[in-house]
């Protein structure tokens, strides 16, 4: 885990040194004392640009303002591209939008593929991680030995063993066992072997981190704008990006930033990082047909004028890929010509645990009068509100979405859809099943990197704080919530006890020294009853609302239900595997 994105965690996972992320990746690292002078000028120059701001970061915005965000952002572009350049140019670039730009590839792109060549959104999908693991491992193994080799990404590794080295990533994702990554012994292969294998699983992905129609607007502005025009244009084109697409970009661009750092800090190594990444980030705009590689795509050429054109076109973007790398703090946060238009971020709608209770209570500080209130809205509401089944490759775990209509997006609480996961598990009862959601998530929810008790009201109720890491890059999530458990005795069984579980977001005074972005939870229940089906199995039920800031609503809608299935179905597994491993 990335100390400098997140914080430091011991080998039983406890917390000894929480670093609030404001979110300013620090690259300054002991190691350089060992390094070579550098040059004043360039360090000077990055500084500037990289520190002369006070905007905000995205990680800190809600869903709605991402949403505006983009929108914004979008129209944005699109005007500098009007009174930048001529009708023609323009005229290819009417039609952008936003939903064109999170469209995946065809399927028959990535059919049959489990890891390269599979689309960020479908990985997620299909896995419940943000990035593949052997591919978030081996970044973090090139970057403890960046600083040891020389020519990194640049000299290449052994083909037999990268070859080799694919293949296990490969197999290793098909047996679907989450802890077998970590079998992967990078050690035993060169560095560069690692590298070309992180480089190649970039550059296969079928939709790119950047889209073809992103990378010709960028290219044809980039050359009718000044330097700081140039880079707010770059600014607009990142907020753009699908959610998925723009956080691993980022993780992208952090590393490089901390590779050319490793190598010595200058703007020569940034610059060869640059070249070497810049077919892995922006994809070819070009006729496909004419190129056996995209690897190659501005080296094709029909004539001579063609290829002096493409070769501009190549030294343009390795110029703005190389400013995204240096520049990648900025590209976190909003412009401030957007923040005022906009006026962000919009106020966070979390209450102290007083204010919730006395607002549910009519006035009235009564918790016990809360909870059981609150348990039966859960059960009446996840007895009349209609969810649309979702079909998904994930064993044996139901999901269904339901997302709020117009006229509840504008009035209450938020916009986000309500996903509801349901899973039966085998040879348990409901008290084992509530007592591992209740105090062991850490053996089932693999994105849990620390977790907490605030206060402890009662037995069955508390405050708890949390913190999830998906990327080792990108800011954590915290999340500060009222927790509750209630049991529920089912009419038609007085003897077959269910438990419900229930939490939501509180304000609270030990929030501030949480580390990176707050997210919101608006609805989180487990609802844990034995199985009407099946005798001697137990039904877990979720039904979740969440909001962890830094995403847009499509994010919501396309990939968080997955995310929730794959933790039921490691809940599963956690009762199926005997030797589980702690993470």
């Amino acid at each position: 885990m990335n100390p400098e994105a997140s914080f430091c965690l011991n080998k039983q996972g406890q917390l000894f040194d929480a670093i609030n992320v404001d979110i300013q990746y620090r690259s300054s690292i002991d190691f350089r004392e060992e390094e070579d002078e550098l040059d004043q000028t360039t360090s000077n120059d990055i500084l500037t640009m990289r520190t002369n701001t006070n905007e905000l970061n995205i990680h800190l915005l809600l869903s709605n303002d991402i949403d505006q965000l983009r929108e914004l952002a979008l129209t944005n572009l699109l005007k500098m591209t009007a009174q930048s350049c001529t009708s023609d140019i323009v005229h290819n670039y009417e039609t952008i939008t936003l939903a064109k730009l999170n469209k995946l590839p065809k399927s028959t792109t990535w059919k049959g593929k489990r890891v390269f060549g599979v689309p960020l959104r479908v990985y997620q999908q299909t896995t419940g991680r943000i990035l593949p693991m052997a591919i978030a491992n081996a970044l973090q193994y090139i970057r403890v030995h960046a600083g040891k080799c020389d020519g990194l990404f640049r000299k290449p590794g052994v083909k037999s063993k990268i070859e080799r080295l694919r293949s296990q990533i490969e197999s290793l994702n098909e047996s679907n066992n989450e802890y077998a990554f970590d079998s992967i012994k990078f050690d035993e292969y060169q560095p560069y072997v690692v590298a070309d294998t992180i480089r190649q699983y970039f550059r296969e992905l079928p939709e790119c981190l950047m889209p073809p129609v992103l990378t010709r607007l960028l290219c044809d502005l980039l050359k009718h704008l000044s330097q700081e025009e140039q880079l707010l244009a770059i600014r607009y084109t990142f907020l753009v990006l699908p959610d998925e697409t723009r956080e691993i970009l980022e993780t992208i661009l952090r590393f490089l930033l901390d590779i050319s750092v490793r190598l010595g800090n200058n703007q020569i190594n940034c610059r060869s990082l640059a070249r070497i990444f810049l077919p892995s980030v922006f994809q070819s705009f070009y006729d496909m047909h004419h190129t056996s590689s995209k690897l190659l795509w501005w080296k094709w050429k029909k004539e001579k004028t063609d290829g002096i054109s493409q070769e501009n076109d190549r030294l343009i973007l390795e110029n703005c890929l190389m400013t995204m790398i240096l520049n990648v703090d900025i590209l976190c946060r909003v412009p401030s010509a957007l923040n005022d238009e906009l006026n962000l971020p919009s106020a966070r709608k979390t209450k102290r645990l007083d204010e919730l209770v006395r607002h549910t209570c009519n006035g009235e500080f009564h918790i016990k009068k809360f909870v059981s209130k609150s348990s039966e809205q859960f059960l009446q509401r996840i007895s009349t509100t209609k969810f649309k089944a979702i079909p998904t490759h994930v064993d044996g775990v139901s999901v269904a979405v339901h997302k709020p209509s117009a006229t509840l997006s504008n009035a209450d609480e938020n916009n986000l859809p309500i996903w509801k996961c349901s899973i039966d598990i085998p040879d348990t009862n409901v008290k084992q099943v509530y007592e591992r959601i209740e105090h062991d998530r850490y053996l089932w929810d693999k994105h849990v990197a620390e977790s907490r008790t605030v206060e402890k009201i009662d037995e069955d109720k508390e405050i708890v704080q949390y913190v999830l890491n998906y990327l080792d890059l990108v800011p954590v999530r915290s999340f500060c919530e009222f927790r509750f458990s209630k049991k529920i005795t089912s009419r038609s069984a007085s003897n077959a006890n269910a438990m419900l579980i229930s939490a939501v977001s509180i304000d609270h005074l030990q929030n501030h020294f949480l580390p990176g972005s707050m997210g919101v939870t608006y609805n989180m229940h487990y609802y844990i009853t034995p199985s009407l089906t099946q005798p001697g199995h137990t039904t877990v039920t979720q039904i979740a609302c969440v909001d962890f800031s830094g995403r847009s609503t499509q994010w919501y809608e396309n990939v968080y239900g997955f995310l929730l299935a794959h933790n039921l179905l490691s809940l599963r597994n956690s009762f199926l595997n005997t030797n589980t491993v702690q993470i």
